[in-house]
């Protein structure tokens, strides 16, 4: 795929290299020389000298011809604009990096101008990241499908748990109680898309997949009996801070942040009269004394520091938290200290870089086909597939158990067009209609269409 990044900062590096790694024919623009060149020394990509703006630098990149043309400078503007001449020009595919609110609040105008596949912001998509896993914190992973209506949570099996030498056979009445499936396994590394015969172990990953509320349900009843978090503490008081704090106090959270500069403490407290903000140096042990640090249940280290950040985390495990976020740019650093675990450590740069990444995954493995979007987990050795259900399908509108599905996969859950869009966790007696989203587990890597979940086609 030939793809054009304009702005080479945190993400566009980032998600150049990312790209880059996987074959694509990636050209940079930038109109910093010298963070141009840093970025071309370590990767094999072309770069161009210039100003996003500039129909004239647009059109010596080849953005007529590009198949997607991603839009990652610090300016709002630049964005917008470079994305709109794009478009006129002819790039197939848009993506855009937007932060303002004023603009993210006209997202169907502004889709409709430049005709943008995906508008993102990597600093709300950071805290919403950081929100369910603090709603969720005893799962490792958890990721939402059809706009969060679906999720698909992983967990490991503890000694105590209902599920811990079950077969999967015997548990349809469990399942069918919180409204979910068990999709994956990792036993010790070796990976299961389990079906009826397999008989669950304690201390195995699985991934349970269901819709929103049965997986809440199912969460609760696992983690029953183990500390919620309630207290939230915030170091720092950033965008990324900003949002999540506005997305905790929604969710019954409390929040205190602290902030030692002046004006975006006051700009905080002014936003969210609900949360505690206090003025003050959170990296300072005392002051962490002082705001009483034990009374939380987890700390997010939010400064724009990645030293300072690490440093609060190593205290606040010092002071046994249940939950401790950090955030963490250079990810040298993590593992040049070999302290934190890294599941307590994110980088907004690689959040952001994963959305867009998913989305050119679907689009260069859909060539036409009905894949909608496409993640990877367990280190690529899963794909967890969006499909629609086109016209001409060979699994229209039969019962699932009548259809030869290959063994390696699984279907997840049908978003059914009808029944006002409702999330369907599937049985045997299960249909998919036309105009369906059907979510698919498999360790298969080269489906293109639904009907490739089919053995003999």
């Amino acid at each position: 795929m030939k793809i054009i990044i304009l702005g080479a900062g945190k993400v566009g590096s980032y998600l150049t290299s990312d790209l880059a790694d996987e074959g694509h024919d990636i050209l940079v623009i930038d109109h910093n020389k010298q963070v141009l060149d840093k970025l071309l020394a370590s990767n094999d990509v072309m770069g161009v000298v210039g100003d996003g703006r500039d129909p004239e630098v647009l059109v010596n990149a080849g953005v007529a011809t590009c198949d997607l043309f991603i839009a990652l400078s610090l300016s709002d503007d630049v964005n917008l604009i470079a994305s709109t001449i794009a478009k006129k020009l002819g790039a197939k595919n848009i993506i855009i990096r937007l932060r303002d609110n004023r603009y993210l609040k006209q997202k169907e105008i502004i889709e409709n101008i430049t005709a943008a596949s995906r508008i993102i912001n990597p600093e709300l998509i950071a805290a919403k990241d950081i929100q369910r896993t603090l709603k969720y914190s005893h799962a490792l992973n958890v990721e939402g499908f059809f706009k969060d209506q679906a999720l698909m949570m992983e967990l490991v099996i503890s000694e105590n748990s209902a599920l811990a030498g079950a077969r999967i056979s015997e548990l349809n009445a469990y399942s069918a109680e919180y409204h979910t499936l068990i999709g994956i396994v990792n036993h010790d590394g070796e990976i299961h898309i389990p079906h009826g015969s397999y008989v669950l172990e304690k201390g195995e990953k699985i991934y349970v997949v269901g819709a929103k509320e049965g997986v809440d349900r199912f969460y609760k009843q696992e983690v029953f009996g183990q500390i919620k978090i309630k207290n939230v503490l915030i170091i720092g008081a950033g965008s990324i801070a900003t949002y999540l704090t506005g997305l905790l106090l929604e969710r019954g959270f409390g929040v205190t942040v602290v902030e030692i500069d002046k004006e975006k403490a006051e700009k905080i407290s002014e936003l969210y009269s609900d949360a505690v903000v206090i003025h003050a140096d959170g990296a300072d042990p005392d002051i962490l004394e002082e705001v009483r640090i034990t009374n939380f249940d987890a700390l997010v280290a939010l400064t724009g520091i990645d030293e300072e950040n690490i440093l609060i985390s190593l205290m606040a495990q010092k002071y046994g938290l249940e939950k401790i976020i950090a955030k963490v740019n250079r990810t040298k650093l993590i593992k040049m200290t070999g302290i934190l675990d890294i599941d307590t450590t994110f980088t907004p740069k690689r959040v952001a870089s994963d959305v867009i990444n998913r989305l050119i995954r679907s689009k260069t493995n859909a060539r036409g086909s009905s894949i909608t979007s496409l993640y990877s987990v367990e280190d690529g050795q899963v794909e967890v597939i969006e499909f629609a259900a086109i016209e001409h399908s060979s699994i229209l509108n039969k019962k699932l158990k009548d259809l030869n599905i290959r063994e390696d996969t699984l279907i997840a859950c049908i978003k059914h067009q009808e029944r006002n869009g409702g999330i369907e966790v599937p049985n045997g007696d299960s249909m998919i209609s036309l105009g369906d989203r059907v979510l698919v587990i498999t360790t298969n890597g080269s489906f293109q269409t639904i009907d490739d979940i089919l053995e003999d086609l």
